[in-house]
């Protein structure tokens, strides 16, 4: 029989630790190889890189199974919180969610901001410091209030083992919810599901009125700084793919809520598809944008011995700005 356990947590500990190195290389490329023409945008790639470098970590002290039953939401922690007690494991948890909704509006701002600079000046690190602060509330309340929905942890067991007298979680760190109607809980449910399909819509309608203004004739962009701008669109809409898994993490949620099926295969899957998010996230900026992936190339033949295959007589001159024409 297989051990659920075991295999989820191997997992979760391999895929969390990858996340949390590609994201730490991402910060660091963003910081200090980012071309002059996108240093403001580098703003939102550290962003990015902060965000799911503290969602991976989470996930790993973690490791979350989410078991719905009626109206109580229980979570078998697996991960290193379980030698803190039931306490930190919530805490831990909220946290990794709110991390997982920030980065939703981050992918937002993003493609708002690359159709922003079509028509006007780049905005100030500052501004965007700003910008990220605000759309951070509605994740910062979102952590605070979850704080407030957890209940006893004997009660939980209690009806788990009534709905499941099957399941041993004897020895297992159990927290959660025994009524998610309560405002806590669902503003919660609620903020991790409902803007995932209007976010999708706005990112896809940006997209094509990105791809349409870098055709268009009446804008002025140098080559480079067009091609850079390719780069970056390629990057974002790959990683505005990447957030589907939380339509398979949301899927697998609604099966076991609504009673439909329960199977702790199903129950590990839910955060298992989270964790894909933030993992794959960096690889875009590492894959779609030149620069990064120069560095990155460079840097592991480098340290192979190996001489590149091709390399470049002149630096390209990303210095060039965006000039639009009335």
């Amino acid at each position: 029989m297989i051990d659920f356990a075991i295999v989820f947590s191997s997992a979760h500990a391999i895929i969390s630790f990858l996340g949390m190195t590609f994201n730490l290389l991402l910060a660091y490329l963003a910081l200090f190889q980012t071309p002059r023409v996108i240093k403001s945008y580098s703003t939102l790639i550290v962003n990015f890189a902060i965000t799911d470098f503290f969602a991976c970590m989470f996930d790993f002290f973690v490791q979350q199974r989410l078991i719905p039953t009626g109206l109580t939401l229980a979570y078998v922690s697996n991960g290193y919180c379980s030698r803190f007690g039931p306490r930190t494991c919530y805490v831990a948890y909220s946290l990794m969610l709110h991390f997982l909704s920030h980065s939703l509006w981050s992918l937002l701002l993003s493609f708002s901001y690359r159709y922003y600079i079509l028509f006007k000046p780049a905005p100030t690190r500052k501004t965007l410091v700003i910008i990220l602060c605000v759309i951070y509330i509605p994740s910062l309340f979102q952590w605070v209030s979850f704080l407030w929905a957890q209940d006893d942890p004997e009660e939980l067991r209690e009806i788990l083992h009534e709905a499941f007298p099957s399941y041993n979680l004897t020895g297992h760190t159990v927290t959660g919810t025994s009524n998610i109607l309560c405002f806590s809980a669902l503003y919660t449910i609620l903020h991790m599901t409902i803007p995932i399909t209007p976010v999708y819509i706005c990112i896809l309608i940006l997209r094509r009125k990105i791809i349409a203004r870098l055709s268009f004739q009446g804008v002025n962009i140098t080559k480079d700084t067009k091609n850079l701008h390719s780069q970056l669109l390629m990057a974002l809409a790959y990683q505005a793919v990447i957030p589907g898994f939380y339509l398979f993490s949301i899927a697998s949620y609604a099966i076991g809520q609504f009673g439909i099926y329960n199977h702790p295969a199903l129950e590990y899957f839910t955060f298992s598809s989270f964790l894909l998010i933030p993992f794959l996230s960096p690889l875009a900026s590492f894959i779609f944008v030149t620069p990064y992936r120069k560095f990155i190339k460079h840097s592991f033949f480098k340290m192979a011995n190996v001489e590149p295959g091709e390399t470049s007589s002149t630096p390209q001159n990303y210095t060039s700005h965006i000039h639009v024409i009335g």
